[in-house]
């Protein structure tokens, strides 16, 4: 038992002691830009457009096809969800990049204050080095003209460096630039394309300044002598026991992959990943899969990032994974020394998936949304398939339908085409209510989180008139979080309101009355009650309470909220909430 995603609330029984503890959210950061990915550009808070990661550094890779035009586009990172929230670079600047051969790029965000030594200081911002660039340094010593003896020199993972010569002792400002012109990229005092100058002083005549840039860092530094690379064999391991065990991979006639952008991210079913072994046995298990791959770079530097892939046919053909493991992809980071990284203790698992984020049993679900004046969001481009244009429609109880998409269907997430969801389409129930209707058995080893949104058809063919809930990909998200009944029933959705709900906690304790106390709380798949006499513990886990096994409770907006009256032992009595790793 692992109590590394506690959720801990610990209250006295007899009203003598109260304590809490709360665990602090990260802050959301979102990407915007005019990169041909983004959709529509310039739109903040946009959910598919979301930087994973933290708290040190966030990070979200945009891929696209589209590199007409100018091939530089420009982009900011914003700390909310619309444009009075804190936006990097400041001071109304933007940062400028371009996307690698296949119209591809991984953005980097650094938050708060680096004290390493280089500039900037405060909120960094970096992005993958898409080959072929070249960078100079231009300034009041050469002209602002950059040319022979400026240019810094690629010395792998986006990190360039050189020694440049400035004849006569001051200080002077400078800029980093594409070579030979203004107009492609140029970085000032924040990584923005229009930021101000950067400031050096030498002190003799002449001087030799050494000049290093971190292209993926969003820094540089001046008077540091070049750092030499390190050599590193970094050796991925995943742990394969859940996948093993919900038969998502079978050992022996499944392989499994790494795949990263320094090898063009191959699928699993090209065959041309890297391949994973468990034998010999890595730590002794035999569920671990491992493989070792050699990385050279700046020391500390994050040179990669890659995600664990089998081509097993339950990730191969989800539409949305395609073989990938789910989640953020992962980075590779170099040690300060040349040797073996070895992975830590305990190895990672599938997607960052513990055997908690699974259905252990086949279970009937069932969505109920209230569509009583429901209305198509006027933020919706277009009507999907439909050939004029886009109005807000109400909803009609007499004329429309109501349908469903989401990762819980056989493959995950269909199309939005009038095919592909008309088998999900919902039953008015109570007929005559406007409240609709729809079932699905979800299987042993699906997902307990559930994301889906609801579709409206209407007009003449409402199979052909669908407008989803949010085109800006915001879904609502619900937890299984009762199982032993063999069925499980969502709350009550309101069409539009995309609800997102905790994944468990909402423990609470009324004050003890007749030998007994009243407690509840928001459970789940893994989620367990613990009591102690007191707040150091010993801590006794109920393994009773856990989602698979608890059926008493109430339905609240965030779900199946378990409760019952505990017997009072003692003085004091504590509780906390634990969720199996």
């Amino acid at each position: 038992m692992k109590t590394i995603r506690n959720k801990t609330v610990l209250l006295a029984a007899a009203g003598l002691l109260s304590a809490s503890m709360s665990i602090a959210q990260a802050q959301p950061y979102y990407l915007t830009g005019s990169y041909p990915a983004f959709n529509p550009s310039w739109s903040p808070g946009v959910a598919a457009y979301e930087m994973t990661g933290g708290p040190t550094v966030y990070s979200l890779s945009l891929a696209t096809a589209d590199e007409s035009g100018d091939p530089y586009f420009e982009w900011k990172v914003i700390a909310g969800t619309d444009w009075s929230a804190p936006n990097y670079p400041a001071n109304g600047n933007n940062a400028r990049m371009q996307p690698d051969a296949t119209g591809s790029n991984t953005f980097y965000f650094y938050p708060g204050v680096s004290a390493d030594g280089w500039t900037p200081v405060n909120n960094r911002l970096g992005c993958a080095d898409p080959g072929g660039l070249t960078f100079e340094v231009a300034g009041d010593f050469n002209g602002w003209n950059g040319g022979a003896g400026y240019q810094l020199n690629p010395i792998g993972n986006g990190v360039y460096s050189n020694s440049i010569v400035i004849a006569t002792a001051g200080t002077y400002g400078y800029k980093i630039r594409t070579v030979g012109t203004w107009n492609d990229i140029a970085f000032g005092s924040d990584f923005g394309y229009g930021s101000d100058n950067l400031s050096l002083t030498t002190s003799n005549s002449p001087q030799t300044v050494p000049i290093q840039f971190d292209l993926p860092g969003g820094r540089w530094i001046v008077g540091l002598a070049p750092v030499p690379p390190v050599t590193n064999y970094v050796v991925f391991a995943v742990d394969l026991t859940n996948e093993i065990f919900y038969g998502h991979f079978v050992p022996g006639a499944d392989t499994a992959y790494v795949s990263g952008d320094w090898a063009g991210w191959p699928t699993p079913t090209s065959g041309s990943g890297l391949v994973l072994v468990n034998d010999p046995p890595l730590y002794g298990d035999t569920n671990i899969y491992y493989g070792t791959n050699e990385f050279i770079g700046t020391p500390g530097s994050a040179v990669a990032q890659y995600k664990f892939t089998s081509d097993d046919p339950y990730w191969v053909d989800q539409p949305t994974s395609t073989g990938y493991e789910p989640g953020a992809n992962r980075v590779v980071t170099l040690a300060t020394t040349s040797g073996v990284i070895l992975p830590p203790i305990p190895v990672a698992t599938w997607g960052s998936l513990s055997f908690s984020d699974y259905v252990p049993a086949d279970t009937v679900v069932t969505f109920t949304v209230n569509m009583t004046n429901a209305t198509t969001s006027t933020n919706s481009p277009s009507a999907l398939n439909s050939p004029q244009p886009y109005t807000a429609h109400t909803f009609d109880p007499g004329a429309d339908s109501v349908y469903i998409n989401g990762s819980f269907l056989s493959g995950g997430w269909t199309g939005w085409d009038p095919i592909s969801i008309s088998a999900n389409q919902l039953d008015n129930n109570p007929p005559e209510s406007e409240l609709y209707q729809f079932t699905f058995t979800v299987p042993r080893g699906s997902m307990a989180l559930i994301q889906y949104q609801y579709c409206l058809g209407y007009g003449d063919n409402p199979s052909t008139n669908n407008i989803m809930e949010d085109e800006g990909a915001s879904s609502h998200e619900r937890y299984i979080r009762e199982t032993e009944t063999g069925s499980y029933s969502l709350p009550t959705d309101t069409f539009g309101n995309q609800y997102v709900e905790p994944e468990f906690g909402e423990l609470a304790v009324a004050p003890a009355a007749n030998g007994k106390v009243s407690v509840s709380w928001l459970g789940g798949i893994g989620v367990r009650v613990q009591t102690s006499a007191t707040v150091a513990g010993p801590w006794v886990e109920h393994a009773e309470t856990d989602g698979t096994n608890w059926i008493t409770g109430s339905t609240s907006t965030d779900g199946f909220l378990s409760s019952t009256n505990w017997p009072v032992t003692g003085s004091s009595q504590f509780f906390r909430l634990v969720r199996r790793q």
